[in-house]
């Protein structure tokens, strides 16, 4: 996964002021076949297949669709609109330079992950909420989370993704980063008017959403932990009588009901929750922290750390499928 602000940090680190002339790019040439990009392929396609392959197991299976179920192929589905949309653009100019050639339309649309690069961190924000919303209000839960319920819950968060950074994203990609373009002949120079967005970008879409993730895993630990407190130290049931009513149950056995219906392939919520937490934590904490220290303290990291923080970044779109195949399970 491309990270949104990346460039910003090649431009605020070190001692130097942000002008037009100190403006750069992660790339100042077409590299060619490198080991990085090769890493990048890799994750790129991995990525790729494991996003469609799940998908499709969903429309084949449809016993694997509930309502918590919604989320997690959101998020599939955002995973993979991003990768078609940013990677092919980003590999085919790291090898060939595609720039000026391709025209500033082209650019515009890589640009554009700035936007749709938010819509797969909220949606972890809703998995960790929804998990909140059901330990807390277990009635309330059962009784009013529907299907339909959780599609227009991850509408939305589309809505309210492009409602929020759309406008000061065309502004600038109309209005100011043209002459950027033809000034560079490249994309991914970052303009003066774009930089307080860059950082309002980080707080509101990145920090905080990460922030409340592990703040709602801890509070449903707590939870959890509380509640398991309190059952034991209600009363007991007397061990003495669950023989006899075993015996009764035999000597006059319950006429038996229909046949009981087939198991239904759920995933494992919880399950869900911890392996997306760590994931979160482990692939997006490190860039987070890096960006927070070149933009805002202007601390200039080596470009080896850059490189090491960006591929966990890209890691990211290969766990969220693997979590929902870790987690598996079937009721009867």
């Amino acid at each position: 996964m491309y990270y949104s602000n990346v460039t910003v940090l090649l431009n605020t680190t070190g001692n130097h002021s942000i002008s037009d002339s100190s403006f750069g790019t992660l790339r100042r040439a077409a590299t060619g076949w490198t080991p990085l990009l090769i890493v990048k392929l890799i994750i790129s396609i991995l990525s790729l297949f494991f996003n469609t392959a799940v998908l499709l197991v969903h429309c084949f299976i449809p016993a694997y669709i509930d309502p918590f179920s919604v989320y997690l192929l959101a998020l599939f589905l955002s995973n993979l609109f991003y990768i078609l949309l940013s990677r092919p653009i980003a590999v085919l100019d790291e090898l060939y330079g595609i720039y000026p050639a391709a025209g500033y339309p082209v650019c515009f649309l890589f640009m554009y992950n700035k936007v749709s690069s938010v819509i797969p961190v909220l949606l972890h924000v809703l998995i960790s909420l929804n998990r909140v919303w059901a330990v807390t209000f277990p009635i309330s839960y059962r009784e009013r989370h529907t299907k339909r319920l959780a599609v227009f819950i991850c509408i939305g968060v589309v809505v309210y993704v492009h409602l929020l950074n759309l406008p000061p994203f065309l502004v600038d990609q109309l209005l100011h980063y043209p002459a950027i373009y033809a000034k560079y002949q490249d994309c991914g120079h970052i303009s003066p008017n774009f930089l307080d967005f860059n950082k309002a970008d980080d707080i509101i879409n990145r920090l905080l959403p990460m922030l409340i993730v592990m703040v709602a895993y801890a509070f449903i630990i707590v939870k959890l932990w509380l509640k398991r407190h309190s059952r034991r130290r209600s009363i007991p049931i007397s061990l003495k009588k669950l023989p006899a009513r075993k015996k009764s149950s035999k000597q006059n056995p319950q006429p038996t009901a229909a046949q009981p219906s087939p198991p239904k392939k759920t995933v494992k919520p919880f399950v869900v929750l911890t392996l997306t937490t760590i994931s979160v934590v482990v692939c997006w904490a490190p860039i987070q922290v890096f960006f927070f220290m070149g933009l805002f303290l202007h601390i200039g990291l080596p470009t080896i750390v850059l490189t090491i923080v960006t591929t966990l970044y890209s890691l990211q779109m290969i766990f969220d499928p693997l979590v929902w195949i870790g987690s598996l399970r079937s009721d009867n």
